[in-house]
């Protein structure tokens, strides 16, 4: 074969059998909950039983010779003779991780080694004793009248023909010449025929076209051919499928196959139309400018459908990239329920909102956060049964995730009904371990108690164990978030459980933006950490704990010096842009605010790379440069503003 139509092949078997596999963590652990539901069971068989055909096309005999085990004891659930126990769940999961393994091997060009033996004695079903007489053909139901078979009929009829040897065998059956071609000869098929509809002339067969589901499908005539003559022909020889000869009549199909209606497109080639309308949403900006400098009313009317068509194309590019966050979710039921089993908790995941669509960076990007949350929710948040009983719960705990739209944001939960967090006592573990002072902490709200929780070092954890009480994650969890535009907040009910929000733009490609100047430079904020915006009048700022306040709300706002920051002269800075940033809420001088603009953030090239607060840089509406900030970068480890910004006097 071409090398590189051998690399494409296995590209795209990576592709379709990567999304098989990407839901099969979750099917699994449905099929756990629920072992008697028949319609999971067989996507789960279908799932490993299509990876090893793929595998088994590219020869790669690790790959088939362990999902064909799975595949086995998938097969003997699907015939009722036993049912998937924790114990066969945990091989079956075991198998799905090596599995996913070896993908990653193909996808790096590494040799595959044979799965352990260990593992495939666990996958193989208990034997059976002797196999019973196949029943007489002529006992199946009506499929003889044209009728269609189900999958155990199609069975039972298999076995009669060829004995109880079990589906998708890998080892190819013995055949009168060992070099036989991969398909049957006339007899063969007229023999299949017979058993399937009757003993007729091949007319009667021509003739029960139109009865829909006359025929067999391409899934079990594939099962028929992998009886009579084996996977790929010759032992150790991939053979590519060979077409049936012309003069046997194929059985009739009830309807015309569907049109393709999707194609898979190169990720590269979509960023590069998403950069491209970019660049004509910078020009639109440009143009509306204009217009509103120079008041050219003939142009008015052009440009304003110019914004319009813009927008349309902007909003369309953007969808391309969107994905389910369902993709994100469907990671997260096997993680519970092994996480469940180490701590020894009865926990039911939840999960709603999964067709949200979200920027497909984002759905990447979030899955690491999104881990440590429900961690955090099974190991803090929820109690153990025997004490839910004791508290008057059910003994099993819930996890719930949901995901939403609220304008331009995607709103996701991580919700749990465990204990819920004691205002009191993050006090005190804050003051304990040195996270804040004790006058700072009598000052904290409830709601900034719970925030205490993203302070680095801060744990309330009583030991130390692989899953939690080091003070590390959290910390980092929100400064990710943030890093992303978004933002992360806490609601917790004493002795009801806890919520956490996690909100993040609908998309990175598009930035939306509050531009302000500070001296005579153009930056531009964020939007998603923008509060609100408010006038310093005198007398309204003070010092407190040795740093600059101003009086807001009923509360002290620390306030920040953007114009120290970005080395140019103060002026009278009077108007506040209150932001967010992490757990940080903080009060920035500037001195003019210009207004809101949806922008494409440009990387500033290596001589800036690793500038601290700096994302990138964009072009405003009349052609000037402004510096985008990370926000992030503002603040140090510990959530204190860096030097720079601080004000003193």
């Amino acid at each position: 074969m071409d090398p590189s139509l051998d690399a494409e092949l296995r590209d795209d078997f990576l592709v379709e059998a990567g999304e098989l596999v990407e839901r099969l963590g979750e099917q699994l652990v449905g099929l756990e909950a629920a072992p008697q539901d028949t319609e999971l069971l067989n996507a789960v068989f279908r799932a490993f039983h299509t990876v090893k055909g793929g595998a088994g096309f590219l020869n790669v005999e690790p790959m088939v010779q362990l999902c064909h085990h799975a595949e086995d004891l998938l097969n003997e659930a699907r015939n009722g003779s036993l049912l998937i126990d924790a114990a066969r769940m945990d091989a079956l999961l075991e198998a799905l991780d090596l599995l996913q393994s070896m993908m990653a091997a193909l996808v790096a060009n590494d040799a595959l080694a044979m799965p352990p033996p260990a593992l495939l004695v666990r996958l193989m079903p208990p034997k059976k004793g002797a196999p019973p007489a196949p029943a007489p053909v002529a006992a199946l139901p009506p499929a003889a009248a044209g009728g269609a078979i189900d999958d155990s009929e199609f069975e039972a009829l298999l076995d009669s023909l060829y004995g109880t040897a079990a589906p998708g065998t890998v080892e190819p059956v013995p055949v009168a010449t060992p070099a036989a071609s991969s398909t049957i000869d006339d007899d063969e098929f007229e023999a299949l025929l017979d058993q399937l509809h009757g003993s007729g002339t091949p007319a009667p067969v021509a003739a029960a076209a139109a009865p829909a589901g006359g025929g067999i499908d391409d899934d079990e005539f594939e099962a028929l051919l992998d009886n009579l003559h084996g996977k790929g022909g010759m032992p150790g020889h991939v053979a590519a499928p060979a077409p049936a000869p012309a003069a046997v009549p194929a059985p009739a199909r009830a309807a015309a196959a569907p049109t393709e209606t999707s194609v898979r497109v190169d990720t590269a080639r979509l960023d590069t139309l998403v950069n491209q309308a970019g660049e004509l949403l910078l020009l639109r900006n440009r143009l509306l400018t204009l217009v509103a400098r120079h008041g050219d009313s003939s142009l008015s009317s052009t440009v304003d459908e110019l914004d319009r068509v813009a927008d349309g194309l902007q909003n369309a590019v953007l969808g391309m990239r969107m994905q389910p966050v369902g993709r994100l979710f469907q990671r997260f039921p096997r993680i519970v329920r092994d996480l469940a089993r180490q701590l020894g908790k009865d926990v039911d995941l939840v999960t709603e909102g999964e067709g949200t669509d979200l920027d497909r960076s984002l759905v990447e990007a979030l899955a690491d956060p999104m881990v440590h949350l429900i961690r955090n929710a099974l190991d803090h948040g929820l109690e153990g049964p025997e004490d839910r009983e004791r508290a008057g719960k059910s003994r099993r705990g819930t996890v719930t995730l949901t995901a939403s739209q609220r304008g331009e944001r995607i709103v996701i939960t991580v919700s749990d009904d465990g204990r819920g967090m004691n205002p009191e006592v993050l006090r005190r573990k804050a003051v304990e371990k040195g996270v804040i002072d004790e006058a700072q902490a009598a000052r904290l709200s409830e709601n900034e108690c719970y925030e205490l929780i993203f302070r680095a070092g801060f744990s309330t954890a009583a030991t130390v164990s692989d899953i939690s009480g080091r003070g590390v994650g959290m910390d980092v969890v929100k400064t990710r978030i943030t890093e992303l535009g978004g933002t992360l907040r806490v609601h917790s009910r004493l002795g009801h459980g806890s919520t956490l929000e996690l909100t993040v733009p609908l998309t990175l490609a598009i930035l939306r933006v509050l531009m302000v100047r500070v001296g005579d430079r153009l930056l531009a904020l964020p939007l998603s950490n923008v509060d609100e915006v408010f006038e310093l009048h005198p007398g309204q700022d003070s010092l407190l704990d040795g740093r600059m306040v101003a009086a807001h709300r009923g509360r002290a706002l620390v306030l920040g010096d953007l114009a120290g920051w970005a080395g140019v002269a103060d002026g009278a800075a009077r108007h506040v842009v209150v932001l967010h940033i992490g757990h940080l809420r903080l009060g920035c001088l500037v001195h003019e605010v210009i207004g809101r603009e949806d922008v494409m953030v440009k990387p500033l090239g290596h001589l800036f790379a690793g500038t601290t607060g700096v994302a990138g840089a964009t072009v405003t509406g009349d052609g000037r440069l402004a510096l985008v900030l990370d926000l992030a970068g503002l603040a140090d480890d510990s959530g204190e503003l860096l030097p720079a910004l601080r004000m003193t006097a």
